[in-house]
């Protein structure tokens, strides 16, 4: 009587699950071309060029400028923040 519910079972395909994950991202991509109006993926860029040193000079300073004022800031915060609770009523 058992032999008749596994044969049932013999017949089935298994389920490849990476094909169909494969399959998956294909359909997703194609959405994605599709909204975008593109046939095809666009062609990957190449390797960027270097910077010039002035410009990775001024990118720098800048960034350090902007910590500079982060940190006053902060500290700026906090002395107002103990002036605030040292208060008496």
């Amino acid at each position: 009587f058992l032999a008749v519910p596994s044969r049932a079972l013999a017949t089935c395909r298994t389920l490849d699950l990476e094909a169909a994950r494969l399959k998956r991202i294909e359909a997703v991509r194609g959405q994605i071309l599709s909204k975008l109006r593109l046939p095809a993926p666009p062609a990957e860029p190449g390797p960027a060029a270097a910077l010039p040193e002035e410009v990775r000079a001024l990118y720098n300073s800048t960034r350090e400028l902007l910590r500079q004022r982060a940190r006053l800031r902060e500290s700026q915060e906090s002395q107002e923040s103990l002036e605030y609770y040292g208060k008496e009523l």
